[in-house]
């Protein structure tokens, strides 16, 4: 089950990339090929993250392909790119299980990783005519826009993080209302007992004045340490907003 969040997440990521459609269409411009897509390739699944498909191949953005039938889950364990013009005349693709079973004569991929290093999935185009494909002009393209992907992948996450910085603000801010809620415990009694020795008609004039002025002193503290606790939780808004804006503009 954590396997199958994992991918939703991979796709939602991929989906959030406003430069992936326009990729999947150079793909397809340069292969001449009429299915592109961005395969999220784990261990277990293989899942459409996004997809051009003007061949009426039928997958969609979230749809899955039997693992063990593509030829990314070698993509997955080997890490290097595969390319072939024309799977029935091909000396090895001629056989192999996924064009036949695909009914596909070109096919390219190149593997996609994260900035770390780690391995994400693939960036792939099919079609059921030859292309020519198998070239150092093509699979050069490919990869680049595979390095494109990844970088932008690790460019959500960092934003992601961001955003989950933000987000506890508010976590913040509620630790500063109960802060606040504790001075106000504190000072409560102190006002009170404050209030009733004013008011005692037994209290001298001198002595009454002392304790006005104690009562004002004690309003101010309170203010005080108010105003110091929305200063503090400013600051550390706009530090965590600022940090968010600089990582916007970065990408």
């Amino acid at each position: 089950m954590h396997g199958h969040t994992t991918t939703n997440a991979d796709v939602d990521r991929i989906q959030r990339m406003e430069a992936v459609p326009r990729i999947l269409k150079a793909v397809a411009e340069i292969t001449g090929m009429r299915f592109a897509a961005v395969a999220r390739v784990t261990e277990t699944r293989w899942t459409a993250c996004a997809v051009l498909d003007e061949l009426g191949f039928g997958l969609e953005p979230g749809g899955d392909l039997e693992l063990q039938t593509t030829i990314c889950d070698e993509i997955r364990q080997h890490q290097q790119p595969v390319a072939f013009d024309h799977a029935s005349e091909h000396p090895v693709f001629s056989r192999h299980h996924t064009p036949l079973q695909y009914g596909l004569e070109s096919y390219v991929s190149v593997p996609i990783f994260r900035g770390s290093g780690e391995f994400f999935g693939t960036l792939c185009a099919i079609d059921s005519r030859p292309a020519a494909v198998d070239n150092t002009r093509v699979l050069k393209s490919l990869q680049l826009f595979a390095e494109m992907i990844g970088m932008q992948l690790e460019l959500i996450d960092d934003l992601d993080a961001a955003r989950t910085r933000l987000r506890n603000v508010q976590f913040r801010q509620a630790l500063v209302t109960e802060t606040e809620r504790d001075i106000r415990d504190v000072f409560q009694p102190i006002l009170t007992s404050l209030y009733l020795l004013r008011t005692s008609p037994t209290l001298s004039g001198e002595d009454r004045n002392l304790v006005e002025e104690m009562d004002t002193w004690c309003l101010q503290l309170s203010d005080l340490l108010h105003q110091q606790l929305d200063a503090a939780v400013g600051r550390i808004e706009q530090r965590l907003s600022d940090t968010l804006e600089r990582e916007v503009v970065a990408s």
